[in-house]
């Protein structure tokens, strides 16, 4: 997965491997939930220096010394936790080193995250620990305390780009694919393997033509899933970035997507001001997402500030 060992978290390590630095445990904050697993155990090859074989049987999650957690569809418990510090004091098998993975650290619950800390806080000679998160909030603090943070929330979008026309050639899309993307690799994968981003782009239009105070309570419950609601909120932010530039007269700047009439129509509802307004709100809501915050309520008051302009 070349686009994530040009990233900074990558690079990161990378140097502390180099120079015989490696931290005894690091937390990724990354928002891909589709790609979290994925990074981890690139860094996981580089925490351990795999050869090709190793790596081979670190993407199989069946190398000796480096076990994965938890299960793929399962969160990590206390009896996991338990079973893992036995395992620490086991010395290494094929190498020198020994790593723990934590997959999906946000969905941990605090007994199993406190049951971590002495480890964390004195660990045994060479073990290592990696743990990944998609959202920083619900790790505990004291995790992150003893862990060296590493954080990547998004690529630069010419390297989506760059990703979706390599891994997804016949999509004659990918320019507007990383343009709605956010850049979060999973996201752009998802929207690559799903409708054009055009018809993607025309639906958010349409949803800001139509947007009413009476329609909000449906239309929060439409994008009521987490997920749902941080992809919406990219390709509203895409369709709300035509609109303005259609406005200011900036057509050649576009990305290319839904029908012009149908965002022009949406572009008249709005001045320049709300329009620009309304992207700084979709960020703020991405922001509030990010920390967990509710659903609902957080689109609720982003629809209802698109419309106050």
């Amino acid at each position: 997965m070349s686009v994530f060992t040009e990233s900074l978290p990558y690079r990161i390590v990378a140097g502390d491997a180099a120079q015989g630095t490696l931290s005894h445990a690091y937390l990724l904050i990354c928002p891909d939930d589709r790609n979290l697993r994925a990074f981890l155990k690139e860094l996981a090859k580089v925490i351990l220096g795999a050869d090709a074989r190793a790596a081979r049987l670190i993407d199989e999650e069946s190398y000796a010394d480096c076990r994965i957690l938890p299960a793929k569809g399962s969160k990590a418990s206390v009896a996991d936790v338990r079973d893992m510090l036995d395992d620490c004091y086991i010395k290494p098998t094929e190498g020198d080193r020994k790593l723990f993975v934590i997959d999906r650290m946000q969905e941990m619950l605090p007994p199993a995250q406190n049951k971590l800390l002495k480890v964390l806080e004195e660990p045994p000679a060479n073990v290592h620990f990696l743990l990944g998160a998609t959202a920083e909030f619900p790790v505990l603090t004291t995790v992150k305390s003893r862990s060296k943070r590493l954080e990547l929330l998004s690529f630069a979008e010419e390297d989506i780009e760059k990703y979706i026309r390599a891994h997804y050639p016949l999509r004659p899309d990918a320019k507007e694919i990383a343009a709605a993307s956010g850049g979060v690799l999973g996201r752009a994968q998802e929207l690559a393997e799903g409708e054009s981003v055009a018809e993607a782009d025309e639906e958010a239009a349409m949803f800001v033509l139509n947007l009413s105070p009476a329609g909000i309570p449906a239309a929060c419950r439409r994008f009521s899933d987490r997920e749902q609601a941080v992809r919406f909120l990219s390709l509203l932010r895409l369709a709300l970035r035509n609109m303005l530039l259609l406005k200011l007269g900036k057509e050649e700047l576009m990305t290319a997507g839904g029908e012009e009439r149908i965002l022009r129509r949406a572009a008249s509802r709005y001045s320049e001001g709300a329009l620009i307004r309304a992207q700084d709100k979709i960020t703020a809501a991405e922001r509030d997402l990010k920390f967990n915050a509710n659903v609902t309520a957080c689109l609720e008051a982003l629809f209802y500030g698109i419309l106050e302009g």
